[in-house]
C-alpha cells in the first residue's frame, strides 16, 4: 500500500512539474501592428481604375478587403470587391489570395453616408481564376507581386501607398 501511495505521489509531482513547464512554454498572442491598419491605394493610369487594399483587425487578427479592376475582353474594364483569403502578415511580409470575383460596371470603392444611398451593383461577369499576392510591407506602402494562371492580374508588380488625412 505504501508503494502505491509513493507511486501516486511521484506521478503527481511529475505531472505538476510538466504542467509548469507547459505553462512556461505558452507564449502571448502576437501583438498586431496597428500602424498597418488603413487604406492603401495603387494608382493606375486612369484614376477610376485604381486598386485599394483595406487592412483592419477583427477579433485579434488582421482582416482585409481588396477593391480592384479587371480587364475583361468582352466588357472592358470591370470592378470587384473581395474579402481577402489566407491573409498572412509576418515580420515585413504579406501574402493573400483572392478567389471568385463578381465583376461590375462601376467601381465598388464608394463612401456613402447612409446605406440607402448605395446603388445595387449589377454583376456583368464572374471571374473564377485565383489571384495570389505576396510582397513586402514598407513604412507607408505595400509592394505586391501578383500571380494568376489565367492572366487576371492587373499588373505583375504593384505598389500601394497608404492614404493619410494629411493634405
Amino acid at each position: 500500500m505504501k508503494k502505491i501511495s509513493l507511486l501516486i505521489l511521484i506521478v503527481s509531482l511529475i505531472s505538476c512539474n510538466s504542467d509548469k513547464k507547459t505553462s512556461e512554454i505558452k507564449t502571448e498572442p502576437k501583438k498586431l501592428n496597428t500602424e498597418l491598419i488603413g487604406i492603401y491605394e495603387y494608382k493606375a493610369l486612369k484614376q477610376s481604375e485604381n486598386h485599394y487594399l483595406v487592412i483592419d483587425t477583427l477579433n485579434g487578427k488582421y482582416s482585409a478587403l481588396y477593391y480592384g479592376a479587371e480587364d475583361n475582353s468582352r466588357f472592358g474594364i470591370l470592378f470587384y470587391k473581395n474579402e481577402i483569403k489566407k491573409l498572412t502578415i509576418e515580420n515585413n511580409t504579406i501574402s493573400f489570395e483572392i478567389g471568385k470575383r463578381e465583376l461590375c460596371e462601376n467601381s465598388l470603392m464608394k463612401v456613402v453616408k447612409q446605406e440607402r444611398n448605395l446603388e445595387k451593383k449589377s454583376i456583368i461577369a464572374i471571374s473564377r481564376g485565383l489571384l495570389k499576392y505576396n510582397g513586402e510591407l514598407l513604412k507607408d506602402s505595400v509592394k505586391l507581386k501578383c500571380q494568376s494562371d489565367y492572366g487576371d492580374c492587373w499588373d505583375s508588380e504593384m505598389t500601394f501607398e497608404k492614404l493619410t488625412d494629411k493634405k
